[in-house]
């Protein structure tokens, strides 16, 4: 009676364990052993925070084992650099950051990125460091703003690499005093983890690693392989569209042919030029800190423009327009760091050159269109003719491209070759008079 219940329960322990053992093998089948390296060159922007968050992204929903991220940058804007630090921490993988190939940096933003990593790890001929804070003109931000700023950085760095056992001091002075070292120098001073001639011995290094902070595992990569994968061409496009500069002079673009375009309905191509540039000048705005007052400067300057064509004010209007343009394109975007990241060489002499031009055509434009409408009859009243045929009483006459029926308005005779002027019109006549001579004018 014991033993039945006994041998029962043995048989479905055995028949449990034949259930559980292919639902085992198939979450390890699942589970890959490739590591994608994801490409991050060029400074930080917006396009290369959206870039890494998709590359983490798409890596977490492939249970990758483990991320790197290839980094060779000179810095870029704070904003863009936190969204990669949070999209790095928040990554269920552990993540590798390393700087390379070798001549590579990761300098300013990279160095945040750098210890935000699991792993940071360097090629052995680059470099890192010169975190100060800077404008986005690469000036000094002095005065209260400029120590909030500082300090802000200072903190950040130090919790991140403190964070994942690293040297915090020497991060801070990389903020605090623009210190930049070699990758031998960081390894010594403890700043980073490993230093790889390539990807291939990394992941070599990588086997038996103890990751320190959030994630804290330890690694093993044997038999991983690696999947690179590098920035897409929308987002290098998008990079190239979020430069301050190029979003500046879409727009201005953009704006300046859709104002031909009302000046001049039908002309198609100002339009055509124009909606695309807005479009391509909007996307890069888009991703940008826009500033209110910069986009009130710039729509206030094509009013002055317009305004300017159609009223007598002798250009004052249209010089207040160009002083709007060149403001509002200083004015527009707003990085925080009290300087704008348009660069006034490129905002004046855009501003004056097209915003002049502009305001040139728009002023022949509409001056062409108050002109009186001169066809037909009237275009051909005054016009000057030459005799093809003499003229006695009846002729022709060469005007305007086509031959004419001609009589004298006098009845005298014209001879061939003659200079005539077209008095009036009758019919399909022309009434001409010998032109005076030079001399008799």
């Amino acid at each position: 009676m014991v033993r039945a219940p006994v041998r029962i329960a043995v048989v479905l322990a055995a028949l449990a364990g034949l259930v559980a053992a292919p639902a085992a093998s198939a979450q390890e089948s699942t589970t890959s052993t490739t590591v994608p390296s994801i490409e991050l060159s060029g400074e930080i922007s917006p396009a290369t925070a959206g870039w890494i968050g998709t590359a983490l992204s798409d890596a977490a929903d492939e249970d990758v084992p483990l991320a790197i991220i290839r980094l060779d940058t000179p810095g870029g804007l704070d904003t863009s650099m936190r969204d990669i630090v949070k999209d790095i921490l928040a990554a269920p993988m552990p993540v590798v950051v390393y700087v390379s190939p070798n001549g590579a940096r990761a300098g300013s933003a990279g160095v945040f990125i750098t210890q935000a990593a699991d792993v940071a790890a360097m090629a052995p001929e680059t470099n890192i460091g010169s975190a100060s804070p800077i404008t986005s003109t690469g000036g000094d931000i002095g005065g209260t703003l400029g120590r909030k700023i500082t300090n802000d950085a200072s903190a950040y760095v130090r919790a991140l690499a403190s964070g994942h056992g690293r040297n915090p001091d020497l991060a801070e002075r990389m903020v605090r005093e623009a210190t930049n070292v070699s990758a031998a120098e960081a390894l010594d001073a403890g700043l980073i983890d490993l230093i790889a001639p390539d990807q291939e011995s990394l992941l070599a290094d990588l086997d038996g690693f103890q990751v320190k902070g959030p994630k804290r595992t330890t690694l093993d990569t044997a038999g991983y392989s690696i999947s690179e994968r590098d920035m897409p061409l929308r987002y290098e496009v998008l990079q190239f569209l979020v430069n301050p500069n190029v979003a500046y002079l879409l727009l201005l673009i953009g704006l300046i042919g859709i104002t031909l375009e009302i000046f001049s309905p039908g002309a198609i191509v100002p339009g055509a030029i124009g909606g695309l540039s807005l479009v391509l000048g909007l996307i890069g705005t888009l991703e940008l800190p826009v500033a209110a007052v910069g986009v009130l400067l710039f729509v206030l300057a094509f009013v002055l423009f317009i305004a300017e064509a159609h009223l007598p004010t002798g250009g004052l209007l249209g010089v207040a327009g160009v002083a709007a343009l060149i403001a509002g394109g200083l004015l527009m975007f707003d990085t925080g760091d009290g300087a704008s990241p348009v660069s006034p060489w490129v905002a004046v002499p855009v501003a004056v050159v097209l915003g002049g031009g502009l305001l040139f055509v728009g002023q022949r434009v509409i001056a062409a269109r108050r002109l009186d409408v001169r066809t037909g009859e009237e275009e051909l009243s005054g016009a000057v003719a030459r005799v093809r045929v003499p003229i006695d009483p009846i002729g022709q006459v060469y005007v305007e491209g086509a031959l004419w029926r001609a009589r004298s308005a006098d009845g005298d005779p014209i001879a061939v070759g003659a200079t005539v002027t077209v008095e009036e019109v009758d019919g399909l006549t022309l009434i001409v008079r010998p032109s005076a001579p030079a001399g008799d004018r």
